[in-house]
């Protein structure tokens, strides 16, 4: 597959207001009043939400929880930092976790969406400079045309390996190029530092915490707009008390979002703090990201590409019919609550 292929990820917004929740609504007056709520909604609501979260930094969640939105709609959060998209994602199939933020391969690694017990609620994040490489200079490597016959770490089939084959293909060197060694996620720093690997690929946030390892002697590659990481919030679709808190979750995230907007300063010092993040940092991923809720069309071009790219690095194996990825997206609560967040048509 060419280069090219990969990288057909294209950012528009807009959409059309799709139909309200009405069910919820009822739910909320039948509650006012004493009275019983709708056949097939429950009155419950769960008394704590957990989150598992993945690799990239978590912004829109964390704001939420600080500035109490969560507790405003009722719910009582609980943030899960898993460091790996993938665990994250496990965490919520799992029944770990109510609602998980993860990347794509999670989600396209899957053989049958269809029948999927999960459903995409939005995205709460674009970072097109998340993932990058971070090499050993000792090991006489200072740039990029270097990796060739070096030992790189990657976990299988997660972002940090995407982005390692894209960017070896745009320096003009082959896949086996590069000495891939895989291992888990939480291994890539000590093996880096020992010196059982020349360097790693991840998202920024454990490249950063290498590097600050590493000292003088870290290297990191990046490539801005090569691959765009998207935070994805999904939850379990057969788990109807996850489903009633949906529309409670994202109120909240929408309230988190017009705060980074309305106050960027404080919310950038509220998420470097929680993160120990430098102002350097906490600026880089700042104006790399975009920080919104919403459902873009561009989200599902992006499982497309991952998911040829699995296939044809034998991550998973190729199925009869090409998946249709919009079998899991679930617009009607975003739709329901912002409107022009949504720019998926789902039939």
């Amino acid at each position: 597959m060419s280069y090219q292929s990969f990288v057909r990820v294209s950012f528009f917004l807009g959409g059309r207001l799709a139909v309200l929740g009405l069910a919820f609504l009822a739910l909320a007056a039948c509650k006012q009043k004493g009275e019983q709520a709708p056949q097939g909604v429950s009155k419950a609501t769960p008394a704590a939400i957990t989150f598992c979260h993945g690799s990239v930094t978590d912004i829109l969640p964390r704001i939420a929880l600080d500035q109490g939105y969560f507790v405003a709609e009722g719910l009582t959060v609980t943030l899960k930092d898993m460091n790996d998209g993938k665990l994250a994602f496990d965490g919520l199939l799992k029944g770990e976790c109510n609602f998980a933020v993860n990347g794509a391969p999670p989600i396209v690694s899957l053989a049958d969406p269809e029948h999927a017990k999960f459903a995409i609620l939005a995205t709460i994040m674009a970072d097109d400079d998340a993932a990058r490489i971070i090499v050993r200079r000792d090991r006489g490597i200072s740039r990029p045309q270097d990796l060739k016959g070096k030992r790189i770490g990657v976990k299988k089939g997660i972002i940090g390996h995407f982005f390692l084959d894209l960017f070896v293909m745009k320096q003009g060197l082959g896949q086996n190029d590069v000495i891939q060694v895989y291992m888990d996620t939480d291994k890539f720093q000590s093996a880096l530092v020992a010196g059982e690997i020349d360097g790693f690929a991840m998202t920024n946030k454990m490249v950063n915490a290498a590097a600050r390892a590493l000292g003088d002697q870290a290297t990191v590659f990046a490539e801005p707009g090569l691959s765009i990481i998207y935070g994805i919030l999904t939850t379990r679709s057969d788990v109807p008390l996850d489903l009633q808190a949906a529309p409670q979750v994202l109120k909240a995230l929408v309230r988190a979002e017009e705060y980074a907007k309305r106050d960027p300063a404080a919310a950038k010092a509220l998420v470097a703090k929680t993160f120990t993040l430098t102002k350097q940092e906490i600026d880089d991923i700042w104006g790399r990201t975009t920080i919104e809720v919403q459902l873009a069309n561009s989200l599902f071009v992006n499982l497309e590409d991952q998911h040829k790219w699995m296939v044809e690095r034998g991550v998973i194996p190729a199925a009869a019919a090409f998946p249709n990825f919009l079998d899991v997206v679930e617009p009607r609560y975003l739709s329901a609550i912002k409107q022009g967040a949504v720019s998926v048509i789902k039939h």
